[in-house]
């Protein structure tokens, strides 16, 4: 049983494998199906993938949900991997926001964030 039985789920993959009914299997890339989506009615996006899926759709990416936890597990993987995209040099940093933190007496952070709308220029070096 799915833990979001509401929703649409896709796995992008270029093999076959079995998947539960509820999962569609495309051999798309992730902007094409995150541009489908987009034009279609519905909710938002929910992205569940590593740092090179994110940095890939990272002009996409509206609001970010970050969880912290105040563990150390060694060199750890990059949030946005692959590419260097944290500057834009035609419009400055690519900016986020933060809107909402919640703590939780384990330690755990959510962090909210909503994109930037105004750009932020680039400091000079």
């Amino acid at each position: 049983m799915s833990a979001c039985p509401a929703r649409t789920r896709i796995c992008g993959s270029s093999s076959s494998r079995a998947v539960p009914d509820d999962v569609t299997v495309t051999a798309e890339s992730p902007s094409d199906v995150v541009g489908r989506l987009k034009s279609e009615e519905g909710q938002g996006i929910w992205l569940c993938g590593g740092g090179v899926l994110a940095a890939s759709l990272i002009d996409d990416i509206d609001r970010l949900i970050l969880k912290v936890n105040p563990i150390l597990l060694g060199a750890g993987i990059p949030l946005f991997a692959g590419t260097p995209m944290l500057t834009d040099a035609l419009s400055g940093v690519r900016g986020f926001d933060l809107t909402r933190s919640r703590a939780y007496e384990s330690g755990v952070l959510i962090n909210e964030y909503e994109r930037r709308t105004a750009v932020v220029e680039p400091e000079p070096r």
